[in-house]
C-alpha cells in the first residue's frame, strides 16, 4: 500500500469514535460502518482481497467490531499449495522476483488452513476485547448447498476450534482448540437452525500460554485421577 493510501486509511479509522468494519460488504454496507471488499464499488472504503494474507490495507488493532454477513462460507478452508510455495522460493533464490515483490503481490504463501488464517487476521485487526459478529448458513442446510461458491461448511461446533475454553451442552470442554492453535476467541452467543442459518458473536481473547498446553494438562489430570 502506497504511503498516501496508508495515510488515507489511517485517517478514515481515526475519524470514527467506534470503528465498525463491514468486511465483504459489496454494495450493501451497513450504516455507520467502514466497508471492506475486494471490489472497488460504491460503499467500499477499503479495498482488500480477504483471501490474501496478511490484509495489508488494514492495520493492527484498529477495529472495535468486525461484521461479516454471509462471507465466511466463501472462504476456502484449504492450506496454501506447497508447490506454489516451493516455486516462489526458487524464483526468489534465482533473483526472478524479490521478497518485497512477493510480500506486496502474493503475501503469506505458507499458511495452514485458509479459514484458520482468515480468522487469525480478524483477531489481528480487532482491538482488545473487540467483537466479531457474523452470519453463515448452517452446514448441510439448503442455504449452504444452493450457492455454488460456498466452500466452507460450518456448524456450532466449528467455533470450538477457535475458543480454547468452549464447552458442549453438558458443560465439558470440547478440547478442539489445540488441533490448529489459532489466535483465541471467546464464543459469546450462537444462535442456529440446522436447516437455516447461524448468527454468531465472538470476542477477541488475549494470548495466554496455557491455551496451547490446555489439552496436555487435561490429559495429565485424567491419567492421575485414573
Amino acid at each position: 500500500m502506497k504511503k498516501s493510501e496508508k495515510d488515507r486509511v489511517k485517517k478514515l479509522l481515526q475519524d470514527k469514535a467506534s470503528v465498525r468494519l463491514d468486511i465483504g460488504c459489496g454494495e450493501n454496507k451497513k450504516p455507520g460502518s467502514i466497508g471492506v471488499d475486494f471490489r472497488q464499488v460504491e460503499g467500499v472504503d477499503i479495498v482488500q482481497d480477504l483471501t490474501m494474507f496478511p490484509w495489508k490495507n488494514i492495520p493492527d488493532e484498529c477495529a472495535d467490531v468486525v461484521m461479516a454477513s454471509h462471507v465466511l462460507e466463501h472462504i476456502s478452508p484449504l492450506s496454501s499449495d506447497p508447490r506454489l510455495s516451493a516455486l516462489i522460493k526458487i524464483l526468489t533464490r534465482k533473483g526472478v522476483m524479490t521478497k518485497e515483490e512477493v510480500k506486496e503481490n502474493i503475501g503469506d504463501h505458507e499458511f495452514l488452513g485458509g479459514f484458520v488464517r482468515f480468522m487469525d487476521e480478524i483477531w489481528r485487526i480487532l482491538k482488545k476485547d473487540g467483537q466479531l459478529i457474523f452470519s453463515v448458513p448452517f452446514a448441510g442446510s439448503p442455504g449452504f448447498w444452493q450457492d455454488p461458491t460456498h466452500v466452507n461448511p460450518m456448524t456450532h461446533v466449528t467455533l470450538a476450534y477457535f475458543d480454547p475454553l468452549a464447552k458442549d451442552s453438558a458443560g465439558n470442554l470440547y478440547n478442539l482448540y489445540t488441533i490448529y492453535r489459532p489466535k483465541p476467541f471467546k464464543l459469546q452467543t450462537c444462535y442456529y437452525s440446522t436447516v437455516g442459518f447461524m448468527e454468531i458473536a465472538m470476542n477477541k481473547r488475549q494470548i495466554d500460554p496455557s491455551y496451547k498446553t490446555l489439552e496436555d494438562t487435561l490429559v495429565d489430570k485424567k491419567l492421575k485421577k485414573d
